[in-house]
This record gives structure tokens, sequence and C-alpha cells, in this order.
């Protein structure tokens, strides 16, 4: 058997920018191990298992894999997941429906990919003070807790203190038991950006991931809040680094815009 296997650069128009994704194009159903262990030999740190629907040729079923482990949602996967059916399936308009049920959509959108991801709502949050020691964080702003994705939301007061955090991954981990991911993010003083922010989720795998789509479906509700905003622009300030268009269209949910970029295409020979 022989998929169709790609990686695509999510968030960024250049090669090595943004956050690698693997794509995986199934003609028929394969089982869960030989998923994990696609995404295990990747080593990316999500793959997307794509599986087009026999009823609607613009409808996919999306299933996302770290390395170690299988996810309910993955932001940037989404958006490489869309950017090969996009250029290699020559359809205009996307529908995604995860394994939890979860449904997504995409469509080309001048030289961006426009995706709707739901929006999700936080709660105030005080954690254990030995994840502000892991992360190195004295005084932050505010820290709030996302349920929906596990996802624990820190502001920092400046780009300057998100550049400085350097995590004790192992001291993370142990920290808590419930929290997956921890976002930390600050206010922009660029006018090109509204807000910064990075990503670590040593919880399942990846200490940190370069552009996130999901917590920008967290953050964008956090920061429209706060600035008074509906469309924002975001920047992660990872190594790699990437952007993110948003625009809050309800209650629920939230409409991405970004680009891609295919960087490898072949085959994967089982």
């Amino acid at each position: 058997m022989n998929i169709k296997t790609f990686i695509v650069d999510s968030f960024t128009d250049m090669p090595f920018k943004g956050n690698p994704a693997g794509v995986c194009l199934l003609e028929t159903p394969i089982n869960v191990e030989i998923m994990q262990s696609i995404a295990t030999e990747l080593n990316l740190s999500e793959t997307a298992f794509l599986l087009k629907t026999k009823t609607n040729s613009k409808h996919f079923e999306i299933r996302y894999f770290t390395p170690i482990v299988e996810i309910d949602f993955c932001g940037h996967a989404t958006l490489a997941a869309s950017k090969i059916i996009l250029s290699k399936l020559n359809n205009s308009n996307i529908e995604f429906t995860t394994h939890k049920g979860l449904k997504l959509s995409a469509k080309l959108e001048g030289k961006y990919i426009k995706m709707k991801f739901p929006l999700y709502s936080t709660t105030e949050y005080i954690p254990n003070q030995k994840l502000y020691d892991a992360f190195g964080i004295k005084a932050p702003i505010s820290t709030r807790f996302a349920k929906d994705l596990d996802m624990l939301i820190i502001e920092v007061k400046d780009k300057q203190s998100l550049l400085n955090i350097n995590p004790n991954y192992q001291k993370a981990i142990e920290s808590s038991k419930t929290i997956k991911e921890v976002v930390i993010t600050a206010k922009s003083e660029d006018k090109n950006y509204d807000f910064y922010s990075r990503c670590f989720c040593p919880w399942i795998g990846i200490n940190e991931d370069p552009v996130t789509g999901a917590s920008h479906s967290v953050l964008a509700k956090y920061w429209s809040s706060i600035l008074n905003k509906k469309e924002m622009t975001a920047f992660q300030l990872s190594k790699r680094g990437g952007f993110l268009k948003l625009n809050i269209i309800s209650d629920t949910q939230l409409e991405v815009k970004s680009n891609a970029r295919i960087v490898f295409e072949g085959e994967m020979k089982l």
C-alpha cells in the first residue's frame, strides 16, 4: 500500500518558516495503529490523515496524530490539509469532520486560505505555583483556562517578557495532570500585530509548537474582550514564526486566514 504524503509549512508563505505538518491522503480507511506509526515515522508535531467521503467530493474525514498520541483538533495541520486539497485536488471549498464530530471548513480567498474554527471561552484559573516556576513567570497579568482544550492562557506584560520564557519542560509536566498546553501571550506594540504568543505542549510530546492554530481559537476571544476588536492579526514568536489574520464572526465561530507552503511530496510505502 502506497499513501500520498506531504509536508506543508503552515501559517507562512516561505519554506522553513511557520509550522510544519504532515498530510496523508488515504484512498481507503487504515487502522489507528498504522496512522500512529506513520506520524511517529514522520516525527512532525502533527500529521493529518484525510479520507474523502463517498457521498460528497468536498467533504473529508480528518484525524490528527502527534508522534506519540492522537489529538482531537489541530489548527496548523488543518491548514496544511486544506493547502493540499486546494492545490492537488482542485477543490475550491472544503468541509472536514474530525473523529470527535467537530465540523470545520476552508476555502481559497485571494492569496489566503480562509478557515472556520470553533471559538472557545476561558475561565479564571490559579495553577499550581510549580507551573509558574517551570516557565519562569513571576508576575502574570492574567491566567485563564480553556476547559475544552485543556489549555492554560497566561498573559505577560510585554514582548520581551515573552521572548525571555525558557521553560523547564520536565518540571512543567510534573506540575499539572490537568493542563495539556500552556499559551503565553502579550499585547503587541507593533502596529502590524495586535498580540503575540508562544505555545508549549510538553504533555503531548511537543515542547514548543512553532505556530498554533488551535490556540488562537482561545486567544481571539481573550484579546477581543481586551482590545474591543473583532478583527485582529496575531504573530507567534517561535524561532520559525508565523502569522494569523483573525475575524470573530459569532460567539462560537472564528475565521482564520493565512498561507501555507508545500515543501515535500512523495509516497509512504507500507
